[in-house]
């Protein structure tokens, strides 16, 4: 680089320097009217850090929750939706699946090793609400299900502490069962909860273990930490009114497709179908509904964008609007910078960089207070990281900028041509 090429490099420098300068005088000079300038731009910048941050630990979070239980299963259950939801009115009169289908699908089908069951207990026990209760702590937002040994197994659910019943307890309906992590913690705090008492619903169970926490979770919180799990002969002698059963396929590696059909052709013949009908149960897999998740976040995150988009092109209006009314307040001043050598350009990047800083202020208060309420969300749910990462922050304040660059080069082309002759003649 030869020594003039750097000294224009040099003198470009600190002019931008310098306009720099005037930029943050400027904005620390009109603070009321820089903030009004810039008010869509923090709500359009909070509005996609922040909403960005919680779909994606959101669409984290489910997948971390189906895929807990078990990526090689196939979950079937007479209702479309959530097996503790009521049924919509379309499906109000479908019977539910049975217990025996389980053994009938793995003895007929050389696609699917193992079938594992459910029996799900109604959250309302004998006109009251299902409560677990150890000595004068209840939890009533607890659930019940009777489950399998081998369902443990099936679906993954690694023990902190104790053991699962054995197939002899489950055949002989003993009165155990096994905690979820949440369940354990709030009969228990700090303290052991194996061969203690529980009560469910006024029935006594010894408690023989405690599952370690569920992976994923909605806002952090995996539903299976808040289940009892008890023998599900158990649960059919103590809750007669039980009778929703959840199947879990496992099916053998690299049969998935055939597993699937497997499974869908057992199933309607198990439950007297005709060819003509059409399916009267729910088969999914987490990978399924991973994908439909990431199908909905991702429609709410495109519709977030947009109204996010619109509060950013208010705040462009503003910003526009405060450079255009700084043009013609500072005419003078530009006219005396012409008169002493201000190139057309240096004047343009003066008011560039200006309009530039103003956004980049309103994308740092944007950052900031998406950061300040997901750090107030990740403390009223630690399960939950809300924070936003980074990478999203460090994005959010390029795009301010962007658009203040934008919204700020016609006022700057304005600047740029303003004559200097004319310009010292105003008052």
């Amino acid at each position: 680089m030869t020594p003039r090429r750097k000294t224009g490099l040099a003198r470009l420098a600190a002019t931008d320097r310098m306009a720099l300068g005037f930029a943050l005088d400027s904005v620390r000079a009109n603070g009321v009217r820089s903030f009004l300038a810039v008010a869509g731009i923090v709500i359009g910048i909070v509005t996609v850090v922040l909403i960005t941050s919680v779909l994606q630990n959101a669409k984290s979070q489910v997948a971390a929750l189906f895929q807990g239980l078990g990526t090689d299963n196939l979950l079937a259950f007479h209702l479309g939706a959530d097996p503790y939801a009521p049924p919509t009115e379309r499906e109000a009169n479908r019977k539910p699946l049975e217990i025996g289908f389980a053994e009938a699908i793995k003895r007929s089908s050389s696609n699917i090793e193992d079938v594992a069951v459910q029996l799900i207990v109604p959250a309302i026990v004998n006109g009251r609400p299902l409560v677990a209760s150890a000595g004068r702590i209840d939890n009533d937002t607890c659930y019940a299900e009777g489950w399998q040994a081998k369902t443990y197994d099936i679906i993954d659910a690694g023990l902190a502490e104790g053991r699962v019943f054995t197939p002899i307890e489950e055949a002989t309906g003993a009165r155990v069962a096994v905690l979820g992590a949440s369940v354990r913690e709030s009969l228990f705090p700090g303290l052991s909860a194996l061969g203690k008492e529980i009560r469910v619903s006024g029935v006594s169970f010894t408690v023989i273990g405690v599952i370690a926490p569920r992976p994923g979770g909605v806002f952090g919180e995996n539903r299976q930490d808040s289940v009892v799990s008890m023998p599900i002969r158990t649960v059919q002698a103590v809750f007669p009114d039980a009778k929703n059963v959840l199947l879990y396929m496992r099916m053998k590696e690299g049969r998935r497709v055939e597993a699937r059909q497997d499974a869908e052709t057992l199933l309607r013949r198990l439950r007297g179908l005709a060819p003509e009908s059409p399916n009267d149960f729910q088969l999914t897999s987490p990978d399924q509904i991973i994908a439909v998740f990431n199908q909905v976040g991702n429609a709410i995150g495109a519709a977030t964008v947009a109204l996010a988009g619109i509060s950013l092109f208010i705040g462009a209006i503003g910003i526009g609007n405060v450079m255009i009314i700084s043009v013609t307040e500072r005419t003078r001043e530009i006219g005396i910078r012409r008169a002493l050598g201000a190139t057309q350009g240096s004047v343009r990047r003066q008011f560039l960089i200006e309009a530039g800083v103003l956004s980049g202020v309103g994308g740092i208060l944007g950052v900031l207070v998406a950061l300040g309420i997901g750090f107030l969300v990740t403390l009223v749910l630690p399960r939950y990281d809300a924070r936003p990462p980074w990478n999203a922050a460090m994005i959010g304040v390029a795009v301010s900028i962007a658009v203040g660059l934008v919204a700020g080069y016609v006022p700057a082309s304005r600047a740029a041509s303003v004559d200097p002759i004319e310009a010292l003649r105003t008052d």
